[in-house]
C-alpha cells in the first residue's frame, strides 16, 4: 500500500511541475504593439524591455505617473528582465528536449 502511494505521489509531482508557453516571446510590432497593449489596459507605454533573442516585453504605467515613481519602476524592471530571460531559456531547453525525444 505504501509503495503504491509513493508511486502515485511521484507521478503526480513530476507531471505537476511542467510549464509550457505558447505564442511568441516577443511583442509583435515593437513599440506600436506595446502602445496597443498598454492602451488596452488603460495605461501608457513607459518603456520596453528587449532581451535579444530571448524575449521582449512592454512596461506600462498609469497615465500621469510622477517621475520619482517611474525611477522605482526602472530599478525593478532589471530584476524582472533577468527573471524573464531565465524562464525563456528554460522553455527553449525544454523544447529542445522534446524535439530530441
Amino acid at each position: 500500500m505504501i509503495r503504491k502511494f509513493v508511486l502515485v505521489s511521484l507521478a503526480i509531482s513530476l507531471g505537476g511541475c511542467a510549464t509550457s508557453f505558447t505564442g511568441s516571446p516577443h511583442v509583435e510590432n515593437g513599440r506600436s504593439g506595446c502602445e496597443s497593449k498598454c492602451k488596452g489596459q488603460g495605461m501608457e507605454v513607459a518603456g520596453m524591455v528587449y532581451m535579444g533573442e530571448y524575449s521582449s516585453a512592454c512596461v506600462c504605467e498609469v497615465p500621469g505617473q510622477h517621475a520619482s515613481q517611474r525611477r522605482m519602476l526602472v530599478g525593478a524592471s532589471g530584476a524582472v528582465a533577468g527573471g524573464v530571460a531565465g524562464v525563456e531559456m528554460q522553455r527553449q531547453a525544454e523544447q529542445r528536449n522534446h524535439q530530441g525525444s
